[in-house]
């Protein structure tokens, strides 16, 4: 159950798995590393795109636990090489198609500064898809995901990522640092521990499931 991300595009790099903590590699595994069809543990992955690979049609951006973003900041932080002397390297990073956004995970190597975000919701028209609608469909958004793959390697490029903490954007999408998400994400838990009677654990449902009932009665 749930909506799965599916992968569009990758802009990719080897990962180092020697100076990667032994638990990020066994709750990576854990989390995203069973092939159920071959009935086996899957490899530690070579590559960003590997990594990403693991991600494919599985539940992931929506569904983003403090564990697995902590996973992925170490992926950055200690697997992926940084380039010497360059002043804004623009790091790999890969592009999935998630509900009616297409979303992006940008590494940054030899740091924990990574930056994640989405476009605005996909607008279609049904008549282009009248044959062949999901190869249509997949295919715009990767063409999507690559032209603003061209956007965020000039932002990046001009040190604009550095500013995302403050304007919530990257190259006109939606953006957000990977250590705000965790800080958010790590919050939410906290408070899910608690029993729903907490005044803490009702004002988060409440928060979360407000609009959505709002929106409901108004449909």
């Amino acid at each position: 159950m749930g909506n799965p991300s599916s992968l569009r595009f990758v802009h990719s790099a080897p990962i180092n798995w020697t100076r990667v903590p032994e638990e990020t590699k066994k709750f990576l595994i854990k989390q995203y590393g069973y092939d159920w069809d071959k009935d086996k543990v899957k490899p530690l992955p070579a590559t960003i795109e590997d990594l990403a690979k693991m991600f494919d049609e599985a539940k992931f951006f929506g569904y983003l636990t403090s564990g697995i973003l902590t996973v992925l900041m170490d992926i950055s932080e200690f697997g992926l090489k940084p380039t010497p002397l360059v002043h804004c390297q623009v790091g790999p990073r890969f592009y999935m198609k998630y509900l009616d956004q297409v979303w992006f995970f940008l590494f940054a190597p030899g740091t924990r500064e990574c930056i994640m975000g989405n476009s605005d919701d996909i607008v279609r028209n049904a008549k282009d898809y009248d044959d062949g609608l999901w190869e249509k469909m997949a295919a715009d958004e990767t063409a999507m995901a690559q032209t603003y793959d061209v956007r965020l390697e000039r932002e990046v490029s001009l040190g604009m990522d550095k500013l995302v903490k403050f304007t919530k954007k990257l190259g006109g999408w939606t953006a957000t640092t990977v250590q705000s998400s965790l800080e958010n994400t790590q919050y939410v838990e906290a408070i899910m521990t608690l029993p729903y009677s907490h005044p803490a654990h009702r004002g988060l449902i409440q928060d979360v499931l407000g609009p959505l009932f709002k929106n409901s009665c108004r449909r």
